[in-house]
């Protein structure tokens, strides 16, 4: 029997590797300032990749691949309960993407009573759908009014007020 628990420090050092590589890819392309030293612009963006990098590698030493590898397997085996509430996260952070991605452009109230709409439709079953929509729509329109008149707060008007 094995004594070593599982864990996900390698798969987690993998992840901070490949994103110090990326960061550091990408730092080093950025445009050279016109005068001074050529690389105070990137000074602080390297260091960040560097320190990423080196965690990287401190936690694949430390956790090793093995335990990561154990921890995916127990992932899969997991209760159909666990699965869903997973597969419930994995769809409530794509509709932040999609909310982030509509906001500038669709206005705060329609990208937020799509966003909360959406997550309540995920967490509460489409049986509430026109509660979910109703709550929505207050809910944004509220927001929208007491920042906008109340607070003096300019939020993303409607599209078509511009």
């Amino acid at each position: 029997m094995s004594n070593i628990k599982s864990n996900w420090d390698g798969l987690t050092g993998l992840f901070s590797i490949t994103f110090g590589l990326a960061y550091g890819g990408y730092a080093y392309s950025l445009p050279q300032p016109m005068f001074g030293n050529p690389l105070e612009a990137i000074f602080l963006p390297l260091a960040v990749s560097a320190i990423a990098i080196f965690i990287g590698v401190l936690l694949i030493f430390t956790g090793g691949i093995s335990p990561s590898i154990m921890a995916i397997k127990a992932l899969l085996n997991e209760s159909s309960q666990r699965k869903e509430d997973r597969r419930k996260i994995a769809i409530t952070c794509v509709i932040c993407i999609f909310y982030a991605m509509l906001f500038e452009h669709v206005g705060y109230v329609i990208s937020t009573s799509l966003f909360m709409f959406s997550t309540l439709t995920v967490t509460c079953g489409k049986d509430f759908w026109k509660k979910s929509a109703l709550i929505s729509i207050i809910f944004a329109g509220g927001i929208f009014i007491t920042f906008n008149e109340l607070l003096s707060v300019n939020l993303p008007p409607f599209p078509f007020f511009n």
